[in-house]
């Protein structure tokens, strides 16, 4: 097999879902006769933990190989789960470290990472370098492993660098440098991975040197294991169910969902006994207020976080699906995960989200309506229609073929083909890759 250095700061038990790309990636490689070696932290504390991400690695014989923390205690043992802090304080804490870190907070933890890499690499003489960021400490990681080895270094966009709308830069400054750090990073690398064509387009423009055909396009997916595995009914209302999976952060907000409800059941009592709203995942304290406040609690099922596996058996159990992008400098480049595990479950969904790259991706699912996600009598109207077509039995079907153009295997088959090309070796795929240009 094969040998391929994983470099991830954000891996399992970590949960939510910045994980999510890399853990199935890590899964599928090895049936393509890749063996992964992945150089991960130990953490302290979660936001969400997740072990049964772990376990579907346990079978492929993958390596997760941690840096150390003080404490030699067991992992899972060790390891706490602590709520997220309040918003304003979670953006503050951010900021000061951006001020303070370059290009990142998690370039503390880049001397270790870097002695444990060079172990690996020369002792199971690694073939290529595959990294991924955020945090943009793991390029950072990658490039100095690629210039001291000479192994193929594939670095992977999971958000813009210079233009991710959760970044800051206090001065001029502190964004120049940042851009210098990454084009040491582009210039040395052999090949350059982004989940949409907004940041391939960024990129392409802020960098000269980079070609337009020098960026590959590999989206986001859904794992069609994990549907099979979680096809067993959750207990149901025999009202219409309104599902949200994951966090609202920044500027995620569950607030204009709230409003349209309330002019729903303002203006028709009955309707309370015939829609729910579910939020699955990890809800701040201000989030849980304004469901209190809302006048309906008993129309709202919120979950915290739990295990993906579950989280995907809620989006089974569901009705419509609906997805929230805020409105942001910079939220025209979000492709966020959730979107295409959505697809994943095939259902219905109500988007509430700003011009950009998931509105384009929605257009060929077939199955959905759109609208601002600031417009609470907007959202009441799409609301309202699709329980129309609920009751008569006439929801929306997505498109089958556009669905599963974005399976994991098969956009991992997609990276095996570039792996493949920078070793020199023979491809074992017979069919032309999909070409991704959302």
């Amino acid at each position: 097999m094969h040998k391929v250095l994983i470099i991830s700061y954000y891996f399992p038990p970590f949960g939510m879902g910045g994980v999510q790309r890399t853990t199935k990636f890590v899964k599928y490689l090895p049936k393509y006769d890749w063996k992964c070696y992945v150089l991960t932290t130990t953490p302290k504390t979660f936001y969400a933990k997740d072990d049964s991400l772990l376990a579907e690695l346990d079978r492929n014989n993958v390596q997760i190989l941690r840096t150390k923390i003080r404490s030699a205690k067991n992992l899972l043992n060790y390891a706490k789960v602590t709520p997220l802090p309040k918003e304003k304080f979670r953006k503050f804490l951010s900021k000061a470290a951006q001020v303070f870190l370059l290009p990142d907070s998690k370039i503390l933890w880049k001397k270790k990472a870097l002695k444990l890499a060079k172990e690996i690499i020369e002792k199971e003489k690694i073939d290529l370098i595959y990294s991924t960021a955020p945090p943009y400490t793991d390029f950072l990681v990658g490039l100095e492993l690629k210039n001291k080895y000479n192994i193929p270094l594939v670095i992977d966009y999971r958000d813009s660098w210079i233009d991710c709308p959760y970044n800051f830069y206090l001065t001029p400054v502190h964004k120049s440098l940042n851009i210098k750090l990454e084009r040491e990073v582009l210039k040395h690398c052999d090949n350059i991975i982004t989940i949409n064509r907004r940041i391939k387009e960024l990129i392409v423009e802020r960098y000269p040197n980079v070609k337009y055909n020098d960026v590959t396009i590999l989206p986001q997916g859904y794992d069609e294991e994990d549907f099979i595995k979680a096809n067993h009914n959750l207990p149901r209302t025999n009202r219409m169910r309104i599902t949200y999976s994951g966090s609202f952060l920044n500027f995620m907000t569950p607030k204009y969902m709230l409003e349209a409800l309330k002019m729903i059941f303002e203006k028709f009592p009955e309707l309370k006994r015939e829609i729910e709203l579910c939020l699955v995942g990890v809800l701040s304290k201000e989030n849980m207020n304004m469901i209190a406040k809302s006048g309906f609690r008993d129309n709202v099922t919120t979950t915290g976080y739990i295990d993906h596996l579950v989280s995907i058996k809620y989006l089974i159990a569901s009705d419509i699906l609906w997805l929230m992008i805020g409105k942001n400098k910079g939220s025209e480049m979000i492709s966020t995960g959730k979107l295409f595990e959505y697809f994943g479950a095939r259902k219905p969904i109500l988007a509430t989200i700003p011009d950009g790259v998931a509105k384009n991706v929605l257009k060929n699912y077939g199955a959905y309506k759109v609208c601002e996600p600031d417009n609470p009598k907007e959202i009441a109207k799409l609301i309202l229609e699709f329980y129309k077509l609920y009751k008569s039995k006439e929801l929306p079907v997505p498109d089958e073929e556009f669905v599963q153009h974005y399976s994991r295997e098969s956009l991992t088959q997609q990276l095996v083909r570039m792996f493949e090309f920078l070793i020199n070796i023979e491809t074992q795929f017979e069919t032309k890759g999909i070409i991704y240009n959302e």
